[in-house]
């Protein structure tokens, strides 16, 4: 009971990479949190902050039941210290605008596939629309009304967004466009045709599960979602999309989201990457001449130098070492999440509770159900 073969004959062995845990001990939970945190900051560079954070906190009678709000407020200072150029700050606004759209709109975040024209902000920053006007943030203004939060002009901090001045720059896409075949996506639908600055109709396609990675034809160093840079009042992207990702191997949001979206994601992950990371050598093996990257387990290693610039090299790109065994970590701490709060689902707290049950994953249909088959 509490297993993960619903999911796939794989998704048990993926999700040993990230480690087992009790779900209702306190100190096991937390500890596997920790850990999750510890191979972020790493993948992402931010290491030394985190340790220092951690450490302070060590130190108190809470020890580590509060690593999550301790590791955001850690890389948000680190974020903080990259901003945005003056003539981009707008870029920032956006990009956390439509993150924080996303996530109002659905308990789905893994992945994001939307139609640009359907946000009512849009995508763009800079420049003007038809007729006009500049980009508005329609949906998300409304969010922050209900919020009583207000929006922030970065060139005036603390003063209201009334009538901007024309932007420096022409209108842009905030995001990458990411249409075509990648290691994470198959083409769009619908091929359209190109238009220069923000007239690009391709959807808007994000991997937040996976941030920083979100593109599936960005796989180098670095990545992108590092590069969200913030801007001199309340805007910092990057901190946002790490919030999303790190949820989703949280318990709350592990349980709102549907994991066959996730299990789709890893399908076309490992069916893009498979031949590529076949074709590698496997550590403890004879090594061939050259050889300089190995793969042990659902991991890469390189024998020397840096995981950033050693990889894989497909027909959708290069991979870097690093890049991939991110990927493959961030997967894997979804499914040890899921896997433990299924095997705790009858004694998991009322609010735990009511996302499981409002949870359309057959998945976790069939465990619930069995659960009362045997009259738990």
């Amino acid at each position: 009971m509490g297993g993960l073969d619903c999911y796939g004959a794989e998704i048990g062995g993926l999700a040993d990479l990230a480690g087992d845990f009790d779900f209702l001990s306190t100190v096991e939970r937390e500890a596997w949190i920790a850990r999750q945190w510890t191979e972020v900051a790493e993948s992402m560079g931010w290491a030394g902050a985190l340790e220092a954070a951690f450490e302070r906190i060590r130190r108190t009678r809470i020890g580590l039941a509060h690593s999550s709000a301790t590791a955001i407020e850690a890389y948000r200072q680190v974020a903080l210290a990259e901003r945005e150029e003056p003539a981009l700050v707008e870029r920032a606004r956006v990009r956390q605008e439509v993150l924080r759209a996303l996530v109002a709109r659905s308990s789905n975040v893994w992945k994001i596939e939307v139609e640009a024209a359907s946000l009512p902000l849009g995508i763009c920053f800079g420049g003007t629309t038809k007729g006009g006007r500049r980009p508005s943030s329609g949906l998300v203004e409304g969010l922050l009304a209900k919020s009583g939060a207000t929006t922030v002009d970065p060139q005036q901090p603390g003063r209201g967004v009334g009538t901007k001045p024309a932007s420096e720059v022409p209108a842009q896409r905030a995001f990458l466009a990411d249409s075509g075949p990648s290691y994470f996506w198959r083409p769009a639908p619908r091929v359209l045709a190109y238009r220069p600055g923000c007239g690009n109709d391709a959807p808007l396609r994000l991997a937040l599960g996976t941030f920083p990675w979100v593109y599936g034809h960005r796989l180098q160093a670095p990545a992108p979602g590092t590069l969200w840079r913030s801007d001199a009042g309340p805007h910092a992207p990057a901190v946002v999309g790490l919030e999303i990702a790190a949820s989703l191997w949280q318990p709350a949001g592990n349980l709102r989201q549907d994991a066959r979206e996730v299990v789709e994601h890893w399908r076309h992950w490992r069916d893009a990457t498979g031949d590529l990371v076949d074709a590698v050598p496997v550590a403890g093996e004879k090594a061939r001449a050259g050889d300089c990257l190995y793969r042990r387990g659902h991991l890469l290693e390189v024998c020397q130098g840096s995981l950033e610039l050693v990889g894989l090299n497909g027909p959708r790109g290069f991979i870097c070492a690093a890049a991939f065994n991110a990927v493959q970590r961030r997967f894997a701490a979804f499914f040890a999440m899921r896997r433990a709060l299924l095997r705790a689902r009858e004694r998991l707290p009322s609010e735990l509770r009511r996302a499981l049950n409002k949870n359309p994953d057959p998945c976790l249909r069939q465990q619930l159900n069995l659960t009362a088959l045997l009259g738990a």
